[in-house]
């Protein structure tokens, strides 16, 4: 049983890695409402100053840790009968996707990172913060189309997701993503030491292998082929 230790959100992925993954997870065509439920936990940052364990409830954290692969099963599957309709069912599996991408984010990437860092102590969550911004704008360069994705994005409608997150936040954070993506000049341009493309990579590629396969067998009919059938 996996559960990640996780500080204050620190150590998890920025936006780009969870569209990447829902790109994936659909031969890169994803709907509206999955890649806007794939950002949605980190809604909560739209209250503005909120508590560590606050920010921990729309990640289904308890005790500083995120939570076993079954849980985010068993949540996925009580949530998708919440309610009918294909963009909800969309909006749903695009959540808990992205709870269990920040779990094993935490278990591999991160925690080789806290491991490798050679810097000053203190100077930690600016390394992170500085190398996973320059990963931002790295992956979406290497999307096939950046306009498609923000198209896609200011699309979707979003949901409330009783009692984590509501509508309005979602899509408040989706806008302020959006902002913050077309704006070039929050790139840092440097080489990560610590977030290499390959490492990227190779997470992004694992984790999505991973989740299909915890959706085909917890018989979440889904993907099928790789794409969202709904």
């Amino acid at each position: 049983m996996i559960e990640g230790n996780i500080k204050g959100g620190i150590n998890l992925p920025w936006p780009m890695v969870h569209f990447a993954i829902s790109e994936n997870l659909s031969i890169n065509d994803p709907s509206p409402n999955f890649l806007l439920g794939s950002i949605a936990p980190d809604a909560i940052h739209m209250r503005g100053k909120v508590s560590r364990e606050e920010k921990g409830v729309t990640h289904l954290v308890h005790n500083d840790k995120l939570p076993a692969k079954e849980l985010i099963m068993e949540k996925c599957k009580e949530y998708l009968l919440k309610q009918a309709g294909p963009e909800w069912k969309d909006f749903v599996i695009g959540y808990f996707s992205h709870i269990y991408t920040d779990l094993r984010w935490t278990d591999t990437v991160y925690f080789d990172f806290e491991k490798n860092y050679k810097g000053e102590k203190n100077d930690i969550r600016k390394t992170y913060n500085l190398e996973v911004s320059q990963v931002e704008f790295d992956l979406l360069r290497s999307m096939e189309s950046t306009e498609k994705l923000f198209t896609k994005l200011l699309k979707a409608k979003g949901y409330t997701i009783n009692p984590y997150i509501t509508q309005l936040e979602v899509n408040q954070y989706r806008d302020s993503k959006v902002r913050w993506l077309q704006d070039l000049k929050n790139e840092p341009h440097i080489a990560p030491i610590y977030f290499k493309a390959e490492i990227i990579k190779i997470f992004i590629s694992e984790t999505s292998r991973e989740l299909k396969e915890l959706f085909k067998d917890q018989s979440i009919d889904y993907f099928e082929g790789g794409r969202n059938i709904s």
